[in-house]
């Protein structure tokens, strides 16, 4: 009886811890992040790192991200600031609390700081000589992930890790039309990161 009563007594309390928890995740103010991402490459900096957003059902994540290209890589230290969504629409649970996101694909808007970069032409290129401007720079991906589900302090929280092939627009339109000098090798990245939630 008093195995019993004790077996009861643990099964409640978790049951109480989980509920707790899921309260936790309920209260969560709308406007803080949901997770940090750092990543290597990618065509947006050395080194990136940022909050973002993930949606409910857990496939769609928005990311703010900061990078930096020291000169000893890029020729010029540059800083840069990203917008990057990613949609991963399947998730394989695996044993215990493991699982993998065996298919993503997004795209990116970066932005590079510097007097180097135009927003807008200046005013002595003749009209049309450019058709983009250098400070922006849109790109897409594929990729994958991996991730863990861990609990820390009352909370569920995940841990991804992730790798990204993917290009921008000046790479991608130069291969159209050079399919014969350039591979795809040639304008492809390869980004890998890692994503904590909170």
């Amino acid at each position: 009886m008093k195995k019993s009563f004790l077996l009861l007594l643990l099964i409640c309390s978790l049951a109480a811890s989980a509920q707790e928890t899921y309260e936790q995740d309920l209260k969560r103010e709308w406007y803080l992040p949901d997770h940090i991402k750092v990543q290597f490459a990618g065509n947006i900096g050395f080194f990136s790192g940022g909050p973002g957003y993930i949606s409910r059902n857990k496939t769609l994540e928005t990311d703010l991200m900061f990078g930096f290209l020291p000169q000893k890589f890029g020729g010029d230290a540059l800083v840069t600031t990203s917008l990057k969504t990613t949609y991963s629409p399947w998730r394989i649970r695996l044993k215990n609390t493991y699982y993998i996101k065996p298919f993503s694909i997004g795209a990116y808007l970066s932005y590079t700081f510097g007097t180097q970069f135009d927003t807008k032409l200046p005013s002595y290129y003749p009209q049309n000589y450019y058709w983009w401007a250098t400070s922006f720079r849109p790109g897409a991906y594929i990729g994958g992930k991996v991730g863990r589900e861990v609990f820390f302090r009352n909370r569920r929280r995940s841990l991804d890790a992730y790798y990204e092939l993917g290009s921008y627009d000046l790479l991608m339109i130069s291969y159209v039309q050079n399919t014969g000098y350039l591979r795809l090798s040639d304008i492809a990245n390869l980004a890998f990161g890692l994503r904590m939630s909170f």
